[in-house]
């Protein structure tokens, strides 16, 4: 909706001019304040209680039709048994003077058999045919083509017909009327909802089971890494403890860069610039960003997920993460100009590993009820079926604040785990201001990973990281942390 209305403002101010919308604006208050009469405002409605929510279905449709047709035998196999059976042929059809014959074309559509052994099973309507051959009935007329159905629904078996294309995702529908799923769904409408549908407001409720396919190969789905840095660590003025330093005050305890140089310079009387500090910042997350995926590690038991906003350029730009409650551990994140179904299933392939070879052999993800998580978990179930692989991931969705359902009882946990995490990456970023530009964002999101998963302390793993690295364990004191893992990551 407040996109919606965006878009009108907009619209509005490309029409009027500076003068006309100085006149506009004490009419628009007047109607506010109710001391025009004579325009009405849009009444407010409620939305019914089962009104259609965009969501997706979490059972997956069926491949294969689930009443697959007895394989075909041909005429001259089951002639050749009877023979061998009885020592009998079947013979051909002994038809009356002036009888009505099949079409000359006319074939078995089970066994093959030709017209000769095929006879008028229905008097003058001549619209069906039995075979001596295998007894069994067939159309006069061309047979039937065969389906083109991809997809059949999980509840009736119905094949689902293409409903809606776009370039993202088709959508399958069922629409079979006595289907289970639908007369549930048709079952829990309120009175007041079955009057709206009779009065033909049926879009507004979703009733028939409904699958969307999405089209994302896995190359061109959104991950934010740091893909190059105009400075080369290996050839800057400075030595790498200068640069470990400069990461510990921006990136561990949170500084802008402009305190990271003055404190440089107070604490260790080392004059660089703000500029400096961004560059060697954003030239370590290039030298850490494969060291950090390597290392990251793999879901273990459910996992929250969530993503918070940033200002990049003044434009609200979002962050994406998955954290494991047993290490405390980030698993997965990433970055992304919306929160669309692409970077959401960017998030999970960076986390869970490509459906054809996942990390781990099932997973559960609590999110909160933001579409594009079932969008992508369908889509990567879909996929992962298709090569084979059943262990699917499995979802679970916290709604609100208050736990109104079982389930957001029950996995509120995660929820607030997640939540934690996001506070604690808003108070590395807060001191930024903002961002200049994207690449920004991505070095300081990858160094922060870094920095949690590898050093940061964690009250409930008494005071140890959630991934302790070996090359790690005797470096307690800073800049050494950092110094180490960018010699690691060479």
């Amino acid at each position: 909706m407040k996109n919606d209305l965006l878009k009108l403002v907009r619209w509005f101010c490309l029409r009027l001019t500076y003068n006309d919308l100085a006149s506009v604006v004490p009419m628009l208050h007047e109607v506010l304040t109710g001391s025009r009469k004579d325009i009405d405002l849009k009444p407010e409605v409620d939305r019914p209680l089962n009104y259609r929510h965009f969501r997706v279905d979490p059972t997956l449709p069926l491949t294969q039709s689930p009443s697959p047709k007895e394989p075909r035998r041909d005429w001259r196999q089951i002639q050749k048994e009877q023979m061998e059976k009885t020592g009998k042929r079947i013979e051909i059809v002994r038809r009356r003077k002036g009888s009505a014959v099949p079409p000359e074309k006319c074939t078995c559509q089970h066994c093959g058999a030709p017209v000769r052994y095929l006879y008028l099973n229905n008097g003058k309507c001549a619209s069906q045919v039995k075979c001596k051959i295998c007894e069994k009935t067939s159309p006069t007329d061309k047979p039937r083509r065969e389906s083109k159905a991809k997809f059949w629904c999980p509840h009736c078996g119905y094949a689902l017909f293409r409903w809606k294309e776009d370039g993202i995702c088709t959508a399958y529908k069922c629409p079979n009327q006595k289907c289970p799923a639908y007369l549930r769904n048709l079952g829990a409408l309120t009175p007041e909802e079955n009057q709206m549908r009779q009065a033909g407001n049926t879009s507004q409720f979703k009733l028939h089971y409904l699958f969307r396919e999405y089209h994302f190969a896995s190359e061109e789905l959104p991950r934010a890494r740091m893909e190059g840095s105009p400075v080369d660590l290996n050839r800057i003025h400075n030595n790498l403890h200068t640069v470990g330093l400069c990461l510990t005050l921006t990136v561990s305890f949170g500084l802008s860069a402009r305190m990271s140089a003055q404190a440089m310079k107070h604490l260790f009387g080392i004059s660089i610039s703000h500029q400096t500090v961004i560059n060697y910042a954003n030239a370590s997350a290039r030298h850490l960003s494969n060291f950090v995926d390597e290392n990251s590690p793999k879901p273990a038991g459910p996992c929250g997920a969530d993503e918070t906003y940033i200002k990049v350029n003044g434009i609200t730009r979002y962050t994406w993460f998955i954290i494991s409650k047993i290490r405390r551990a980030i698993c997965g994140w990433n970055l992304s100009e919306t929160r669309g179904t692409a970077p959401a299933l960017g998030l999970i392939y960076n986390c869970y590993g490509p459906p054809d070879n996942p990390v781990c052999e099932s997973g559960e993800l609590i999110t909160d009820g933001l579409p594009s998580y079932d969008s992508a978990v369908t889509a990567y179930n879909t996929e992962a079926v298709k090569h084979g692989n059943f262990s699917v991931l499995n979802k679970r969705t916290v709604i609100g604040l208050k736990n109104l359902d079982p389930e957001s009882e029950t996995y509120r946990e995660y929820k607030q785990l997640v939540e934690r995490l996001n506070r604690t990456y808003k108070f590395h970023t807060r001191p930024r201001a903002g961002f200049k530009d994207f690449d920004g964002a991505v070095a300081l999101t990858t160094l922060f990973v870094a920095y949690y998963n590898f050093m940061r302390p964690h009250g409930s793993l008494k005071k140890r990281p959630p991934v302790e690295l070996d090359c790690l364990k005797d470096k307690p004191l800073h800049p050494d942390p950092w110094v180490e893992l960018l010699r690691q990551a060479a």
